[in-house]
């Protein structure tokens, strides 16, 4: 197989890998959109981009009141074993502490989420 066909075969390989494993992310999406919602949160958009590496971005809007960080640890202990739910609980937590820490008197809070390769999650308050 010369380079051209050895590039593409990868690209492809890769692009059903990624695949995979973004269905593996939206059924905890799943889960943790479910779980979230018990603390008032809503999903904000919801968007799928195709490429070699499809992702998926979604947000989460909530209050900041609404995130207790002594509730969120526990479940994030109770959950360990899903990795999404405590990465979204981790950084709601964390950024109730740096609310809290610099006295900002904003309200609303967003959690940024990527699903792909790699995952991410951004929190922005308002």
């Amino acid at each position: 197989m010369d380079l051209l066909g050895k590039m593409k075969s990868t690209a492809e390989g890769l692009g059903e890998l990624s695949q995979g494993k973004v269905m593996e992310w939206l059924d905890d999406y799943k889960r943790a959109t479910a779980t979230l919602e018990t603390f008032g949160f809503t999903v904000g958009h919801f968007t799928v981009s195709m490429g070699l590496i499809p992702e998926v971005r979604t947000s989460f809007i909530g209050t900041v009141d609404a995130v207790h960080v002594d509730k969120l640890e526990a479940l994030a202990t109770a959950k360990a074993d899903d990795q999404l739910l405590v990465g979204l609980l981790k950084a709601l937590v964390l950024a109730r502490k740096f609310h809290d820490h610099v006295d900002l008197k904003l309200k609303d809070i967003v959690l940024n989420v990527t699903l792909g390769v790699p995952p991410k999650i951004d929190v922005e308050t308002h």
